[in-house]
């Protein structure tokens, strides 16, 4: 497995402990491949999943921040999904 869905999954168990890990690796699948981290219908890493589980949980915050910004300055509509239903 991907090191991006592994932790994933560990982010998703520790904020849900009582789910199921099978129902975490699901969520995590979907939202990685949907972030085009994963290759779609795989748990196989793109090469931006590869690069991103080689930087740290800051790291990617900071790259994730500066990319909407940019968007932002461009006029792009913010269509990220952050009310936890898909």
């Amino acid at each position: 497995m991907p090191a991006i869905l592994e932790d994933a999954v560990k982010s998703i168990m520790k904020e849900n402990p009582d789910m199921k890990k099978g129902a975490a690796y699901a969520i995590a699948t979907k939202s990685l491949q949907k972030s085009g981290d994963l290759k779609e219908g795989t748990n196989e890493a793109t090469k931006k999943g590869e690069r991103r589980s080689e930087m740290s949980k800051q790291k990617r915050a900071k790259t994730r921040a500066k990319k909407y910004k940019i968007e932002r300055k461009r006029g792009k509509k913010d269509e990220r999904n952050t009310s936890d239903t898909d």
